[in-house]
């Protein structure tokens, strides 16, 4: 690679950007809420990460070939999305390259999007966070986000956060609650509605709830379906011995 390094960011030239990061991770919270956000917002692609260690792959989208590891953008806006799982050493050296082309940018804000597996369903569920500074928090705390006191970040979310702090970059880490099994994106939209109060990004959630409700629907008929399952081979069972 370039003067020896594992990995190239390329990325074009932007003032003060607003970088949001969504990789994949429980729930892939991350993953659905920065496409989704890619999408809704008619982004363009501006750039990649390269790297020997990346698998050999396209990614075919709406008949085009794709990277793997690309980054979206409008205007001061930049959303990274990964279609891959990209390896603990390979996240740190992107997450490097990632904090030198912010800092020298003059970042406004990095913002990086994941889930929290909480192995249960609640009526309400939740958003925890954590700045990379103490004025940080406490504006998460403003805007309702539970504040992640102890525990660890893993991925590209925690190496970011650490890397751009050591920088004293404006770093946020979001992660919505999830049960964790499956995409989760009612929890997407949970972080995208914090996000929003953020940035200032004017983004329906709507779609994003409408999706959940649809795969919350399969989830109740194959419960439903194993219930009626279960009850039968119940049945069956006591009519033996009976």
């Amino acid at each position: 690679m370039e003067n020896g390094k594992p990995v190239k960011v390329v990325l074009p030239e932007i003032k003060k950007p607003i970088f949001i990061e969504g990789y994949p991770g429980v729930g892939l919270v991350g993953h659905i809420a920065a496409n989704f956000l890619a999408r809704e917002l008619g982004m363009k692609m501006i750039g990649y990460v390269e790297s020997p260690f990346i698998p050999p792959m396209s990614i075919i989208l709406e008949g085009k070939p794709n990277p793997p590891l690309r980054f979206y953008g409008k205007d001061n806006i930049i959303v990274a999305v990964a279609d891959i799982y990209v390896p603990p050493t390979l996240v740190s050296e992107i997450a490097r390259e990632l904090v030198r082309y912010l800092k020298k940018s003059n970042a406004q804000k990095i913002i990086s999007l994941g889930g929290i597996g909480i192995g249960l369903f609640k009526e309400e569920m939740d958003v925890w966070g954590v700045g990379a500074k103490e004025e940080l928090n406490r504006e998460l705390e403003d805007l309702g986000v539970k504040l992640l006191q102890y525990g660890s970040i893993m991925g590209m979310s925690g190496k970011l956060l650490w890397e751009a702090s050591k920088e004293e970059l404006s770093t946020y880490v979001l992660l919505g609650e999830t049960f964790g099994d499956r995409p989760d994106p009612r929890a997407a939209a949970n972080v995208v509605e914090v996000l929003k109060s953020l940035t200032g990004i004017d983004v329906s959630t709507e779609p994003l709830l409408k999706e959940a409700e649809g795969i919350e629907e399969q989830l109740r008929k194959m419960h439903e379906q194993m219930e009626a399952a279960r009850q039968k081979a119940q049945k069956q069972y006591e009519s033996i011995y009976l």
